[in-house]
């Protein structure tokens, strides 16, 4: 195979991978909470309902289908160029397993105001054992210090803007950053923490509301850190890098 043929076959199934997040999202609001096998099983399971023949409940259906089709293409796309980031980055094709959880999650907080532990745990193994295996970015230590960051700077965070902003982080937020302090490790994850404020401040600012899922901002500040470090002329954003 040739090149550009398997560039094509690894976008193909990316843009597969990634296609059904919106559908998975929706589902995730009709069993949680559920234990891992449990959220498999459902997250696949197509509902039978029952036929409406008034025109308003048809209509509406519709209108569901072609939105949740549009955000599919969106999310199909949007896998396809993560993936060629990676590709062409020269990273590990594990951060793809990464990528994926993040949009899943970014997806299902954005539908529920959740970040579920059924996705943010399996991610923090994930990410210690691509660790470990050497199959990630970061050394076993890194990752543990960076998980452990992940814990206690949004511990810190929140005891500051508490007071202040009493629905400032929720449990979830903290299991994800811990998950991606495993992936990333520590200066990295202050990166994201940092790309993914000015990413929520501008989602609130657009949505002109205060609160919010978060898990949209932490996936682009994810994104932010990854184009970062391939890219080294950039890197004067951020002093920490």
């Amino acid at each position: 195979m040739t090149t550009a043929e398997v560039l094509l076959n690894a976008g193909l199934y990316a843009f597969i991978l990634f296609f059904p997040i919106p559908f998975f999202a929706r589902r995730f609001g009709k069993f949680l909470p559920a234990d891992a096998g449990t959220a498999l099983v459902r997250s696949f399971h197509i509902p039978r309902l029952a036929k409406s023949q008034s025109p308003i409940r048809i209509a509406q259906r519709r209108r569901l289908w072609r939105q949740l089709f549009a955000a599919g293409l969106f999310w199909g796309f949007a896998g396809v160029l993560g993936l060629f980031l990676l590709i062409f980055s020269n990273y590990p094709l594990t951060l793809f397993i990464l990528l994926w959880f993040c949009a899943l999650l970014a997806c299902v907080d954005e539908k529920l105001h959740v970040l579920p532990d059924v996705l943010t745990v399996p991610l923090l193994i994930a990410g210690f054992f691509c660790s470990a295996a050497d199959l990630g970015i970061v050394a076993p230590f890194d990752s543990a210090t960076g998980a452990l960051a992940g814990f206690l700077l949004p511990t810190v965070t929140a005891a500051v803007m508490t007071p202040f902003f009493p629905r400032s982080l929720g449990g979830g937020d903290y299991k994800m950053l811990t998950a991606l302090g495993a992936w990333l490790g520590f200066i990295n994850l202050v990166i994201v923490i940092l790309a993914s404020v000015v990413y929520f401040a501008l989602i609130a600012f657009g949505r002109r509301k205060k609160e919010g899922p978060y898990g949209a901002s932490l996936f682009l500040g994810v994104l932010t850190v990854l184009i970062l470090l391939h890219f080294e002329t950039l890197r004067f954003l951020f002093v920490l890098i």
